[in-house]
């Protein structure tokens, strides 16, 4: 049953995304609720489901974005949420109050991973506005997870609610970790 709520989570993150976030421009930078759903699965449920919530919200996103091919998101959102996954599960503080440092980082991560991996596939366009242009997008963005990480985090936990990923990390009570059990 998490896997549904999950899938149908990401659906909704993409009407949100392309009806009502596209509208919240910053210095004309959206949020992006689609690499912060990666980051908080990371964060919730460990590398695996980082990396599989990452490729399938990266994937949706994919499907909406027509001057890039489709699979950079996807890769991007996966390497992004399986990262935040393995950090969670071998340095971060099971804290609440780290969510929106780990937004933060990881959308700044993810924004340069992006283009990186763009130009590199010979997207040059994304590099056309110049470097400060990229420093804006990064801070923007970054700034925009960080100030959205807690309700999407408390959705997101809302949704993976007995799947395997937070299971295997722990028990979970209100976001936080409050056992672990032991690895095999």
């Amino acid at each position: 049953m998490a896997r549904v709520r999950i899938a149908l989570l990401i659906f909704v993150a993409i009407l949100v995304q392309t009806t009502l976030a596209s509208d919240m421009r910053v210095s004309r930078v959206a949020p992006d609720l689609m690499v912060l759903l990666a980051i908080c699965a990371g964060l919730e449920g460990g590398t695996e489901a980082g990396a599989w919530v990452g490729f399938w919200s990266g994937l949706t996103a994919d499907m909406f974005l027509v001057a890039t091919p489709v699979g950079l998101s996807a890769l991007t959102y996966c390497l992004i949420g399986a990262a935040t996954g393995a950090l969670r599960s071998g340095l971060l503080q099971e804290r609440r109050a780290l969510v929106p440092l780990a937004a933060f980082v990881g959308t700044a991560a993810s924004v340069l991973l992006f283009v990186t991996i763009g130009d590199v596939l010979g997207q040059s366009q994304l590099l056309a506005g110049g470097r400060s242009w990229l420093i804006r997008v990064v801070v923007v963005e970054s700034g925009w997870g960080a100030v959205l990480s807690i309700p999407v985090f408390i959705i997101y936990h809302w949704a993976a609610r007995g799947s395997a990923g937070a299971e295997r990390l722990g028990t979970t009570r209100g976001g936080m970790i409050t056992e672990r059990l032991p690895a095999k």
